[in-house]
């Protein structure tokens, strides 16, 4: 099976100047020009210089290293990886592709001992090759494939890769042709464009870190791998919804608490669904299309329009009222969530209140947490 289809189905502290921690896991290099969200576990095992970087994961048997180079050491992205690869599996396949206009490539690590996947990337401004190889153990590869996968998916190498797929979702998803759905709410009715692949990559994602996040539910990783999984599906769906949003914007009010009015109201409009047997969440283009989806996909969704119409909004996640509301930071009266110093307006999609309003019984503050997104960093 070829690298692609097989990706496709099988899918702490830094000195200050090496790499600066900006969260739990967010990690980001002002020599090389990149930063990591890597999911939750990982601690440092060696490092060379600023150069050189081995991580091992404290509850699976997975291994990172990441290595820099000169943009002279290597003349294309498959030279880069393969002598990284030839290091823990010689021979391993690869196959060069392009993320963010610069050359990228990824190999598959299939060894005796060892089995894995490895990426190599152009570095922004021609500061090199930044080279990732995620492994375990042969026997226990395709189990742990979710985890190296979404390890090596959550690397950003300039400002615009917060706000498109990860280089491994969009290798074994490449753009098919355009669809079409519907916004529809009250006399308005606005055709947007979508990708025939947009729903099912998506979902690939939702799928591929609901798997990691449940392996953390019982650790004390676990709010910090909640927020990881909204912030990996928000930045998938953002190039998704661009078109999209840009489309309904323009047929909506300028005020951003008109705004919210109209597209909470539109969300709360939605068929309420779950689907206990897998992720529980449906992907975001679907949900906009079907119309359709539990709290949080519905809450996702209308915190990533209000963002990319230029308001600041977050996710809220209480696990203890087993509910997501999106909270608001425009004019409103009502009930409000604290964030820093900023109070947010709440916003529940699945009821028919409106905003600033939540049910007394779930009214405690303290047993939701929040999600914030690159567009507001927090």
């Amino acid at each position: 099976m070829s690298a692609k289809k097989n990706l496709r189905f099988a899918l702490a502290a830094f000195m200050a100047f090496i790499l600066l921690p900006l969260g739990a896991l967010e990690l980001y290099s002002p020599e090389w020009g990149y930063a990591l969200d890597l999911p939750e576990g990982y601690g440092l095992e060696d490092k060379h210089g600023t150069d050189r970087y081995h991580f091992a994961h404290g509850l699976y048997p997975v291994d990172l290293q990441i290595a820099l180079y000169p943009g002279s050491r290597f003349g294309t992205a498959t030279e880069a990886v393969s002598w990284v690869t030839g290091q823990l599996v010689p021979g391993a396949r690869n196959v060069a592709f392009e993320w963010r206009r610069r050359p990228a490539a990824i190999a598959q690590m299939e060894g005796n001992a060892v089995g894995g996947w490895a990426l190599a990337l152009e570095l922004a401004d021609e500061k090199g090759w930044l080279v990732m190889a995620a492994y375990g153990p042969a026997e226990r590869a395709v189990e742990l494939e979710p985890l190296m996968i979404s390890t090596l998916d959550a690397v950003f190498t300039d400002d615009g890769s917060y706000f498109e797929p990860g280089p491994m979702t969009a290798f074994a998803w490449q753009p098919g042709r355009n669809v079409d759905a519907e916004y529809r709410y009250g006399d308005v009715s606005v055709t947007v464009p979508f990708n025939e692949t947009d729903s099912d990559a998506d979902q690939s994602v939702v799928d591929r870190e609901f798997s990691l996040l449940t392996a953390f539910l019982d650790t004390p990783y676990v709010i910090p791998a909640w927020q990881r999984y909204y912030r990996a599906i928000w930045r998938d769906s953002w190039g998704r919804f661009s078109r999209a949003t840009f489309r309904v914007g323009a047929a909506l009010p300028e005020e951003p608490a008109e705004i919210l009015k109209v597209l909470l109201g539109w969300t709360q409009g939605f068929n309420y669904e779950r689907n206990f047997s897998g992720s529980d969440f449906t992907n975001l283009p679907k949900a906009f299309s079907n119309e359709t989806g539990d709290c949080d996909s519905r809450s996702l969704l209308l915190v990533l329009m209000l963002n990319q119409l230029g308001i600041d909004a977050i996710l809220l996640v209480s696990p203890e009222y087993s509910h997501a509301v999106a909270a608001v930071d425009c004019p409103g009266a009502g009930a409000r969530y604290q964030l820093g110093e900023k109070w947010y307006l709440i916003a529940d999609t699945t009821s028919k209140e409106a905003p600033g309003r939540i049910a007394a019984d779930m009214a405690d503050s303290s047993k939701w947490f929040a999600v914030s997104f690159h567009a507001f960093p927090q």
